[in-house]
């Protein structure tokens, strides 16, 4: 449902998740006097194939139970949609991965990757959005949606869009839950932001989701959002969004969960990584250097250090020796060409020890090759993530010492 409207709402949208489009915060923005403001403009999605939308969240928030303020919560969040094709009227088809991450204590620079999830999914020029039935992401669909008519600023317009929920209870997942809802928006004007002219558009809603079932843990869903969306209109993507946000979540033992705060989400675009000819590089580059091998796979390059003498890590230990850190020396400056990117450091170990030991002993190791590689903050816009894998994804059989050496490594994954 489409409706041109002069009437102003009220939205909200859920921290569970994050949409695949845009949000975020600007600073330094020049307000466009009404006489010089655009006039009779389409508010349109382009897509190009190739490119590579990164929506970086933060979300703060105080959550009460029954009423009373229980603690805080910061939480940040990403996804990464890539163009794959698009069709003759502008529409495209997007790989969309909602990474789920976490602060690490003592580590600012980087994020723990706990799991992603990649969907698929159809887009139009307006932002009607097409996607898999069972999909739990993403959270947001078709927000914003964009009248087909031409738009000056003071024009209002309602539109239909949906939320999707899932939520951890426990150690159960609950839902996905779906609930539809009515959004106003509103095209408050034009600001100037680093020379490019951004729409200004307010985003209000209303979520009421009663949820049927008498074994579900969940009965209902309610909330409001309000949203402030800035566009640029040229370049046909979101800059960056801010978000406050109320909802409650009331559970069928009769407890309920209030979660109040605020969202900010910066969106960059980058082209998608060559990978074949990123590798043929670092394989060249590299070339001198042991105990490293370089591969182009669905994931992106992936740079291996592992093999023989040149083992980083000894038995139980996260310590890398003086001598493989000047080894490492070449990789750092390899490293450095690809700021822009993000990177996922993964540890490994060999099958000795607890399931929770060896988690924290691949991540204690993903940290220290992230130490060696990256000593400083990064330059360039690209995210750093690290991640325990324990044992789980060994390379070779520990039948032999030189079996559990092997396993006994780090990977270095470069992402779009």
């Amino acid at each position: 449902m489409f409706q041109i409207c002069s009437k102003k709402t009220i939205p909200i949208q859920f921290s569970a998740g994050i949409f695949v489009i845009a949000i975020g915060i600007s600073v330094g923005l020049i307000a466009v006097p009404a006489s010089f403001a655009e006039e009779n403009v389409h508010l349109r999605f382009r897509h190009f194939e190739g490119d590579v939308l990164h929506a970086e969240a933060r979300v703060d928030e105080v959550v009460y139970i029954n009423g009373i303020a229980s603690h805080r919560a910061v939480i940040e969040e990403t996804s990464v949609s890539r163009v794959m094709s698009v069709d003759q009227d502008g529409g495209a088809v997007v790989n969309a991965t909602f990474r789920t991450e976490e602060r690490i204590a003592g580590l600012p620079w980087a994020n723990e990757w706990i799991s992603a999830e990649t969907v698929r999914l159809e887009r139009d020029v307006l932002g009607q959005m097409t996607v898999p039935p069972d999909a739990a992401r993403p959270v947001l669909r078709s927000m914003p949606l964009f009248p087909e008519d031409v738009v000056s600023p003071g024009a209002r317009w309602t539109a239909d869009a949906a939320e999707v929920h899932v939520f951890r209870i426990g150690d159960e997942l609950a839902g996905p839950y779906r609930g539809e809802v009515l959004v106003s928006y509103e095209y408050a004007g034009d600001v100037v932001d680093d020379g490019r002219t951004l729409a200004r558009i307010l985003i209000d809603y209303d979520l009421y989701l009663p949820i049927r079932g008498r074994s579900e843990p969940v009965r209902l869903v309610s909330g409001q959002s309000s949203q402030e969306l800035y566009w640029d209109i040229d370049a046909g993507r979101p800059k960056s969004k801010i978000e406050d946000f109320e909802f409650l979540m009331m559970m069928s033992d009769g407890t309920v969960q209030e979660f109040r705060g605020s969202q900010e989400v910066d969106y960059r675009v980058t082209g998608a990584l060559d990978r074949g000819r990123a590798a043929e590089n670092l394989r060249f580059r590299l070339s001198e250097m042991p105990g490293v091998s370089v591969s182009a796979d669905e994931d992106g390059v992936r740079v291996v250090l592992e093999a023989g003498e040149a083992i980083l890590f000894g038995p139980e230990s996260s310590d890398v020796t003086p001598d493989q850190i000047r080894r490492l020396a070449g990789l750092r400056e390899a490293m450095a060409d690809y700021g822009d990117r993000d990177i996922l450091i993964t540890g490994h170990t060999a099958d000795f020890g607890t399931e929770e030991g060896r988690r924290r002993l691949s991540l204690d190791r993903a940290a220290a090759v992230a130490e060696i590689l990256f000593p400083e903050v990064r330059k360039g816009n690209g995210r750093l993530y690290l991640r325990g894998a324990g044992s789980e994804e060994p390379r070779s059989n520990e039948q032999t010492p030189a079996g559990k050496a092997l396993n006994r490594r780090v990977e270095i994954l470069i992402l779009d």
